[in-house]
């Protein structure tokens, strides 16, 4: 079984007619890239999509998942990821994805801080229990008159994501500096929204190195990892 969060974690065993193991490692890395692209966007547009937050923090309350598809429930909830690595890896939008391409670094470095830490990981395994996916709003009624609860229930989600990243990720040697807009830094429900993606990137992040990832592949392997991203689009728009 996959824990969450784990400094020793069996091999998975990808079977699946999707996607190979190499592919699924790929998704992971569009989680980590998906996290940090809306975390650049927060930072100096202010907004973001609250379905591209959920798709992006949901995987982080997948606890003990047995499978990746128990993680990410479908591919196309990482479009967004997977089109910011093709625009990175493809060399035509990397000056406009600097500081995205610094996040997802900071992130995978963090992963590894994160490990190594007894302490923190046991503090998340404990907290994250009793967080509810943002996917479980959904169940409330549409109607005006349940709109306000869904949005009070949906800050409290990122409050308390953002206080556990405080009370771990924030206590680890390395700190990453999100550059942005003022005005948006200092909004609490922004820097919420913050926190909790660089928390549920590192959960991508672990998963990634789980699956066999590895910052040099980074560097050796851009060709085939901007194939595989290709590839992968391909096939979800021919399930559509």
């Amino acid at each position: 079984m996959m824990q969450i969060i784990a400094s020793e974690v069996p091999s998975l065993t990808v079977i699946s007619p999707k996607y190979s193991q190499w592919e699924y490692q790929n998704l992971a890395m569009a989680g980590i890239a998906q996290c940090a692209y809306l975390v650049n966007s927060l930072a100096n547009g202010g907004g973001a999509s609250e379905y591209n937050l959920a798709a992006s923090i949901n995987p982080l309350l997948a606890l003990n998942p047995r499978s990746v598809e128990d993680v990410y429930s479908s591919a196309a909830n990482l479009g967004l990821g997977l089109r910011t690595l093709q625009n990175i890896f493809s060399n035509e939008k990397v000056r406009e994805n600097t500081e995205v391409i610094r996040y997802t670094l900071g992130i995978m470095h963090l992963r590894g801080k994160l490990i190594s830490n007894k302490r923190a990981q046991g503090i998340l395994r404990e907290k994250l229990q009793v967080i509810a996916p943002l996917d479980t709003l959904a169940a409330l009624n549409s109607s005006d008159e349940n709109e306000a609860e869904r949005k009070l229930a949906a800050e409290q989600i990122y409050e308390q994501l953002a206080d556990l990243y405080q009370d771990t990720i924030s206590t680890l040697s390395y700190r990453i500096q999100v550059q942005g807009k003022i005005d948006n830094l200092k909004d609490k429900d922004i820097a919420n929204r913050i926190r909790a993606l660089l928390l549920a990137g590192i959960r991508s992040a672990v998963l990634w190195h789980q699956l066999g990832g590895r910052r040099w592949h980074l560097v050796f392997y851009r060709k085939r990892i901007l194939l595989s991203v290709g590839n992968i689009r391909r096939k979800l728009i021919s399930w559509v």
